[in-house]
């Protein structure tokens, strides 16, 4: 396009078809898009119409029982996507001018990621920069994903399977271990074959599906052992997987640091395997592509270099 033609598209473009087209793309059907807009189905249709009339390109080949975004679809989407983070942090960039530096840190993470190091250093930064805020916002393993892929967070801790377009450190390493509660029938047994669970109930962390996106280790001591294939409740919330095991909902996975006091209380009994402990690494994950005002940029290289947990 010409210099004139690019300033006429930039004049009529209506922002707000951007934004539906975004939902669509992510919600994966214009009925979804709609729920979640909180607007009627043909009203999504004919944003999603109009902006392909403006850009003079199929967006989504939508057809009965197909619904797949085409090239330039793909292509907008990315564009959008970054479009939306830049605005997102629009308020941060205008607080952060003058002397003292101000501004917002957002993190999203999954559920009780304690790392004492990290705790420290935030500490610290804080007395450094009392002006910024920060929010933590807890998360499934994907949501941080795409949280971050958005640059709706400035920095996620998770495990999982991270894309390769974002920056992954090692944040901390847990072992895990499979306990039961008090009336379950081998509480208190030693001894105890991984085969004589098979069949019995399971409560899984959200993320934890065997064949999943997000499938480690310690997904696969279900497969293993043949047991959990029928799972009876999940949270992406490690208190309340460990309350529901407590309650003998079902088996399940568990970090060993924040079972074993439960453990030792009577509430959980380890059961097999016994060694070669499956363990999970959580990562400190960033967007390289991402916008950062200057306390998201300040925060990230005051923890240049945390070492590592390991449980």
């Amino acid at each position: 396009m010409t210099g004139h033609r690019l300033e006429r598209f930039a004049h009529n473009l209506d922002w707000n078809l951007l934004r539906t087209f975004v939902v669509v793309v992510e919600e994966g059907s214009i009925t979804a898009a709609a729920n979640r807009l909180l607007l009627q189905q043909p009203a999504v249709s004919m944003a999603l119409k109009r902006l392909e009339q403006t850009t003079g390109h199929r967006l989504i080949d939508r057809r009965p029982g197909r619904f797949e975004v085409t090239e330039a679809g793909e292509r907008l989407h990315r564009q959008a996507r970054e479009i939306f983070a830049a605005v997102v942090r629009l308020p941060d960039a205008l607080e952060s001018a003058g002397a003292d530096m101000s501004g917002h840190v957002s993190i999203h993470a999954v559920s009780h990621v304690h790392h004492p190091g990290w705790d420290a250093r935030v500490g610290t930064f804080f007395e450094a920069y009392p002006k910024v805020t920060m929010s933590v916002t807890i998360e499934t393993t994907a949501d941080v994903i795409s949280s971050v892929e958005r640059g709706l967070a400035s920095i996620g801790l998770c495990d999982g399977i991270i894309p390769p377009a974002l920056t992954k450190t090692l944040y901390k390493r847990e072992r895990y271990a499979l306990y039961c509660g008090k009336g379950h029938r081998l509480f208190g047994k030693s001894g105890t074959a991984l085969n004589e669970l098979r069949g019995d109930y399971y409560v899984a962390f959200t993320a934890d599906v065997l064949g999943g996106q997000h499938m480690n280790a310690v997904t696969a001591v279900r497969a293993v052992g043949s047991f959990g294939q029928e799972v009876r409740a999940v949270s992406s919330h490690v208190e309340e997987v460990m309350r529901l095991i407590s309650a003998n909902v079902g088996v399940g996975m568990l970090p060993t640091h924040l079972a074993e006091p439960l453990v030792a209380e009577g509430r959980l009994w380890q059961l097999p395997p016994y060694e070669t402990l499956p363990e999970t690494d959580v990562f400190i994950i960033t967007n390289p592509a991402a916008m950062l005002n200057p306390a998201e940029r300040a925060f990230l290289a005051h923890m240049d270099g945390l070492e590592p947990f390991f449980q």
